[in-house]
């Protein structure tokens, strides 16, 4: 013979007991995701550090946070920035109020072709972009009004006097022999 199943019917105190604890399970759970997704941006180079190759030449070697990306604490003007590597970017490239952070003095630059479109820009020259002892004078920085947050796109006009290597999940800069 089977047991009949009956609803079971909780005094309200229990259900709006039962109700604030579903209530606090999902907010801590929504907390978990957010803060997960976060961290995968974090940055795994916070104090990065040039040392001497075999060869003599000062090197920085990056590791990825954990979506692959390239990300380090370095130096604009002597003031403390996040950069994201992106070879992809022909400048160092910014957000508007990183800029005004800075001081920097700001050209009108134009247009920029961007993932959300064209865009109007700003220009600075940075007068000195270091990453671990690796510094780089008289830098173009494109200034972007609707990039957000704090971090900075390490692009081309830094990077070009770098040999950029990819070896075995890390990213290597060495200056190049005529920087």
């Amino acid at each position: 013979m089977k047991p009949s199943l009956r609803p079971v019917t909780l005094p309200p105190s229990l259900r709006r007991r039962f109700g604030s604890l579903l209530l606090l399970a999902a907010a801590l759970t929504l907390v978990a995701l957010v803060g997960t997704q976060l961290g995968q941006r974090h940055n795994p180079n916070p104090r990065p550090v040039a040392y001497l190759g075999s060869d003599g030449v000062p090197a920085v070697v990056l590791e990825p946070n954990q979506v692959d990306q390239y990300v380090t604490t370095g130096q604009i003007n002597g003031h403390p920035v996040d950069f994201l590597v992106d070879t992809g970017s022909a400048d160092v490239a910014m957000p508007y109020l990183l800029a005004q952070r800075l001081g920097l003095r700001l050209r009108s630059g134009g247009y920029s072709k961007t993932g959300n479109g064209n865009v109007a820009t700003w220009h600075a020259t940075l007068e000195r972009v270091d990453v671990g002892g690796l510094a780089v004078t008289n830098v173009k920085a494109t200034v972007l009004p609707n990039m957000q947050g704090e971090e900075a796109l390490l692009g081309m006009s830094y990077l070009k006097h770098m040999e950029v290597v990819l070896r075995d999940g890390t990213l290597s800069l060495r200056p190049l022999g005529g920087d």
